[in-house]
């Protein structure tokens, strides 16, 4: 692997050409990159940026790709623009490219064009993509006393450790937490907690059914439609996974028993729904629960007119906590220059102080431990049981089954089966998921050496 100092153009192997073009990226790209490297010193250019005027003329620039919008990128760019206003060396830029699903192919096509930003924000389930296509620089060599993984909440931080390198910075990482509506529980009758089991939800739903919500019954939960990642955590809590390193395991007894008590309270018992944005519905008052991420609290307070309610997700056969979020990387191929100028830039993103502002600013698990006491975000932990909720649950959290990560349009196919089971009530859930893991067998047997290389 190349060193910091290293000024070598990655030049794709064999394994880098299989692995790439499964990995949903495109083949043209590496095929480009192979044809066209004249000379192993060859270096990727940069993207094009607009430094403002005080800015102009520093020794070195920095472009940032993020998937952040809203709020969360306008304070991403808050942050950046007191790092430029903290030296006179370091012009940082942030692009926004969209979501991760659009990101990502546009880092793939920036890297067939050989001109790159310097940073990219990806996905927990984007950034193994690009590492097992050897993209990502390792940046243990860039750490310093001030700055090193041991600052980071090490459950976390470990999931972008590859054979003892890091390849993967967390920044705005979640876990999903179970959301309630405290005044609807309240005039049901119920505890002024999150259901301990789903099993006990269900025993809960028909106090809340004889809520009215503008003439209607008050449904007792909506699930998802457009993100696998609440369902996976269901999935581990009924005992089963979606998958086992590769090994898919959707079509098991687990997953089955998850998706089939999804179905029946949906449409047996009639306690819950599909819901086209669960988040809108329950800020909404229309239905008294949900499944969130962490991050969705702060909003759900902007919205909400009732008093929302946040606890850890509900237990079955046993716990089930994912994690999810996004996390910065660096690419292979550039300057040493400019990798170590971006490197300045995430070392400032990562002091206490700033990521404690981001957690504010977020609703973003606090990933640099020191970050907790900063005094604005400790007296929050500490007065805000709905925010200590999201920072106490990472106990018992764990990385995304790995299937989510690295095959192609994974997440897509298991949304689909989903939506599929949990909108039509003669869909049959073993067979629709034993459709869906045929389909990601397919998808890992195409990544397998490639995976195997990194993780063994």
């Amino acid at each position: 692997m190349n060193s910091p100092n290293s000024r070598q153009l990655l030049v794709p192997s064999r394994r880098a050409f299989l692995g790439l073009g499964a990995a949903g990226l495109t083949l043209p790209f590496l095929a480009s990159c192979a044809g066209g490297a004249t000379s192993e010193n060859a270096e990727l250019g940069q993207v094009d940026f607009n430094a403002p005027s005080k800015y102009a003329g520093r020794e070195q620039n920095v472009v940032m790709w993020s998937a952040m919008g809203g709020g969360n990128g306008e304070l991403i760019q808050e942050l950046i623009t007191k790092f430029n206003d903290s030296q006179e060396d370091i012009y940082a830029e942030v692009q926004y490219q969209g979501s991760y699903e659009e990101s990502g192919p546009k880092l793939t096509a920036a890297l067939q064009a050989k001109s790159v930003p310097d940073i990219v924000m990806f996905a927990d389930t984007w950034w193994g993509r690009f590492l097992l296509n050897d993209v990502l620089e390792p940046l243990d060599d860039y750490f310093d006393d001030e700055f090193n993984g041991s600052m980071y909440q090490q459950q976390l931080y470990s999931e972008g450790v590859v054979n003892d390198s890091t390849y993967w910075l967390s920044y705005g990482r979640s876990t999903p937490l179970m959301y309630y509506n405290k005044d609807a529980f309240a005039e049901a009758g119920l505890p002024d907690r999150g259901p301990e089991t789903w099993d006990e939800l269900k025993e809960w739903a028909p106090e809340i059914k004889k809520l009215q919500v503008s003439g209607k019954p008050m449904s007792a939960h909506a699930f998802n439609p457009g993100d696998d990642w609440q369902f996976m955590a269901m999935v581990w809590q009924f005992g089963g996974r979606i998958s086992d390193g590769l090994d898919i395991q959707i079509d098991q007894q687990g997953a089955i028993d998850a998706g089939t008590w999804a179905q029946e309270f949906i449409f047996e018992d009639e306690f819950g729904y599909l819901a086209q944005s669960p988040t809108t519905d329950f800020s909404a008052g229309v239905v008294a629960t949900t499944v969130g991420s962490t991050a969705s609290l702060r909003g759900l307070y902007e919205a909400s007119d009732f008093e929302v309610g946040a606890a850890y997700l509900p237990e079955q056969v046993t716990t089930g906590v994912p994690t999810g979020g996004n996390g910065w990387s660096m690419l292979k191929g550039v300057p040493q220059e400019r990798k170590d100028a971006a490197f300045q830039v995430l070392k400032f993103l990562g002091s206490p102080e700033n990521a404690a502002a981001w957690t504010l600013g977020t609703g973003y698990l606090p990933v640099i431990t020191a970050a907790a006491d900063e005094p604005e975000l400790a007296e929050v932990l500490a007065e805000d049981p709905n925010f200590s909720a999201a920072a106490d649950q990472l106990e018992l959290a764990e990385p995304t089954d790995a299937v989510r990560t690295f095959v192609p349009n994974s997440t897509g196919t298991i949304i689909g089966g989903i939506q599929e089971i949990l909108s039509d009530r003669s869909k049959d859930v073993e067979t629709v998921f034993s459709g869906v893991a045929d389909e990601l067998r397919d998808g890992a047997e195409q990544i397998q050496d490639s995976y195997e290389e990194w993780y063994g």
